[in-house]
């Protein structure tokens, strides 16, 4: 995707996988800004602890607590966080409406943090956050408080998650691509025609697509919330628009 874009923005540059395990990421990220890279993008489990080492970070980082695209800057490396702006661009262009809503967020990690706060942002009347690790939910839920009645508990112990139903919504923020016992107990819980969103896609999606479809539920995986997220990377290391088609294109080829 992020090649196809170079490519159509006539920029001469190259996009590379990396296999960086999270005791490695220092060092890593430290060899890579000598090289003169231009920017990266980041995934699970590395958000939270490069937010931690980024020099500068943008306000959406700042909110998330996460990071996961970098920008080299003789300083360091400029920290942002895509996930939540890109979710709301995918929002709009899906035709979803959030407004009164109630929505079962399952995750609290990186990708769950970055997206939560523009949850909030789109007027829904409940955020339930049910996370593997329950004082996660608590501290994301600490992090959201305002004018959105928030609630957090674990996936294992989900009666107070499910007194905050019936849910319009689920956002799926879990590396899993099973649906748990525990998670299925919150299933339950989902309005009968209510859309789920994984954050998963393409074969990672695979399960929960089959779920749904076997449900009649409607259902999208994570590949326009990659598009949009690259798109905003993309503006964020060369300051140019992207070119959101092409990228669109290189995906649909690549799936």
């Amino acid at each position: 995707m992020q090649n196809a874009a170079f490519r159509a923005a006539g920029i001469d540059a190259r996009y590379e996988a990396l296999e960086v395990p999270l005791e490695r990421l220092d060092g890593a990220l430290s060899e890579l800004h000598a090289e003169g890279v231009l920017g990266l993008n980041l995934t699970l489990p590395l958000k939270e602890r490069a937010w931690a080492l980024a020099a500068t970070r943008t306000p959406e980082a700042e909110r998330a607590r996460a990071v996961n695209t970098l920008r080299r800057e003789p300083s360091g490396w400029a920290g942002h966080a895509t996930d939540g702006l890109g979710f709301a661009a995918w929002i709009r262009e899906l035709g979803i409406r959030l407004e009164s809503a109630r929505i079962l967020l399952l995750g609290a990690g990186g990708a769950a943090s970055s997206v939560a706060p523009v949850l909030l942002d789109l007027g829904p009347a409940t955020v339930a956050i049910a996370s593997r690790t329950q004082a996660r939910a608590w501290s994301l839920a600490e992090r959201l408080s305002g004018s959105v009645a928030v609630v957090a508990g674990g996936l294992e112990d989900d009666a107070e998650i499910a007194r905050a139903g019936p849910f319009d919504l689920l956002l799926r923020a879990l590396a899993a691509e099973d649906v748990s016992e525990a998670e299925a107990r919150l299933w339950r819980t989902l309005e009968p025609r209510a859309p789920v969103l994984d954050l998963n896609y393409a074969e990672r999606a695979a399960r929960v697509r089959s779920r749904c479809e076997k449900e009649g539920r409607p259902f999208e995986d994570g590949l326009g919330l990659l598009l949009h997220q690259g798109a905003i990377s993309f503006e964020f290391w060369t300051g140019r628009k992207a070119p959101l088609e092409a990228m669109r294109e290189a995906l649909r080829a690549a799936t």
